[in-house]
């Protein structure tokens, strides 16, 4: 197996949203939540598309068994030839 060093870099996005004084919990179901995941998916997308104008990178997801709406991991692999 050939030598490989590991180095990790962490983006990490906490959607929070604000409701007025005499809200009473969490009747609206999340409602906004979906909206966030939206715009999870989008820099998602913007950091892959990223990555691909770098053609001595390749991207590859892993999972690492939490769900996709909650976790996305990225590995990000270069070879080096002497």
């Amino acid at each position: 197996m050939a030598y490989a060093e590991e180095r990790e870099f962490t983006f990490r996005l906490e959607a929070r949203c604000e409701f007025p004084e005499d809200y009473e919990g969490e009747l609206d179901g999340y409602a906004w939540a979906p909206e966030f995941q939206g715009l999870a998916a989008e820099l998602l997308r913007a950091i892959v598309q990223t990555l691909e104008r770098h053609p001595e990178w390749k991207v590859r997801p892993r999972n690492r068994g939490r769900s996709s709406e909650d976790e996305v991991t990225l590995v990000l692999e270069r070879t080096i030839t002497t």
